[in-house]
């Protein structure tokens, strides 16, 4: 019941803070945190009521223990480790491509390493070495876990669904190899136009500059693509001068400011991602003080997981405090567990 009651106080923490600000990471991820931790510990509840009831259902429980959540958690990794695979065969092979697999194969080693070692305890190994090993251990799996969370609350930014009247539409850009955009941006127009179609008076704002890679710009890429769908150049804006999703946000709510005729009411602004990026992407118009609300364009399964996991990567870089505050109590809950209590 403590669990309960914990899990429960995450929850209502997080909802405060998001019903204030929806674009918390903070009040997002502790949500997140509570609603799986919640839904953990109401399982095994379930799991302990049910093998109380008889023979069968204590037969029924182990089965689900030790078999299903074992073939389950095998599965994921597996699928993770041959994800690497496709991306390198479709997308040819990088240091991002390989995320997948080291996801997986982390988690086949980390997971069984943490129960062997509260297995055995500090009895058969020095106390300041297996405490060091429990550290990093205890670290890695925090640091997963909230990968789940991650997930969860990305998920549940994009399940609101925005129906008011739309002045601009941002649409980020992504990287071009020729002035004809790749299927992952065009996604982002497309999703863009269709939110368009809907708000005639709208106007698109294509952003993004010319990486040194690049042959044009691609706003001058995005901008050719919504020419050739018919969308008249007088609602196009083009921020060309951007390199990060942050200067993304900051240079086009710069040019919409610029644009706006009507000092009586700010614009309603929205921005067009993919959707693993729509999180990363409203956290960074909070940053630029921004006010647009992310929707995400469908990406394809093999894409998705890695890209998911860079997501993950990056606001654990943006949020330091966060995830050293995450470290530390690892660390803390080491040092208490080793302290002769």
């Amino acid at each position: 019941m403590e669990f309960v009651i914990l899990a429960s106080c995450f929850i209502i923490i997080g909802m405060v803070v998001l019903l204030r600000e929806r674009r918390s990471f903070f009040g997002g991820m502790s949500v997140a945190f509570g609603s799986i931790f919640l839904t953990l510990t109401l399982l095994s509840l379930l799991l302990v009521q049910i093998g109380e009831v008889s023979n069968k259902g204590s037969f029924i429980v182990l089965m689900i223990v030790y078999l299903l959540f074992p073939v389950l958690f095998l599965g994921v990794n597996i699928f993770f480790i041959v994800n690497t695979h496709i991306m390198n065969t479709k997308e040819g092979r990088s240091v991002t491509a390989k995320l997948s697999a080291l996801l997986g194969l982390n988690l086949l080693i980390v997971v069984p390493a943490f129960f062997y070692l509260i297995t055995i305890g500090s009895g058969e190994i020095h106390l300041v070495l297996f405490s060091a090993i429990l550290f990093l251990i205890l670290s890695d799996l925090l640091i997963s876990f909230l990968f789940i969370c991650y997930l969860f609350y990305s998920w549940m930014y994009q399940m609101i669904p925005i129906k008011k009247q739309i002045d601009y539409i941002i649409v980020l850009g992504s990287g071009i190899k020729s002035e004809e955009v790749p299927p992952l941006l065009k996604s982002r127009l497309d999703k863009a136009i269709e939110y368009y179609v809907k708000n005639s008076s709208s106007k698109i704002v294509v952003s993004g500059g010319q990486g040194a890679d690049e042959p044009v710009s691609e706003a001058f890429a995005m901008k050719k693509y919504l020419l050739s769908q018919q969308i008249p150049e007088e609602k196009i804006l083009v921020e060309d001068a951007s390199t990060t999703t942050y200067e993304n946000m900051k240079f086009s709510k710069k040019i919409i400011f610029e644009d706006w005729k009507n000092d009586k009411e700010n614009p309603k602004i929205l921005f067009s991602t993919n959707n693993y990026h729509v999180l990363r992407g409203a956290l960074y118009a909070r940053k630029a003080q921004l006010k647009a609300e992310g929707v995400g364009a469908p990406t394809a399964l093999y894409f998705l997981s890695t890209a998911l996991i860079r997501e993950y990567i990056a606001l654990l870089m943006l949020y330091k405090k966060f995830t050293i505050s995450m470290i530390f109590l690892c660390l803390l809950m080491v040092i208490l567990s080793a302290l002769p209590i």
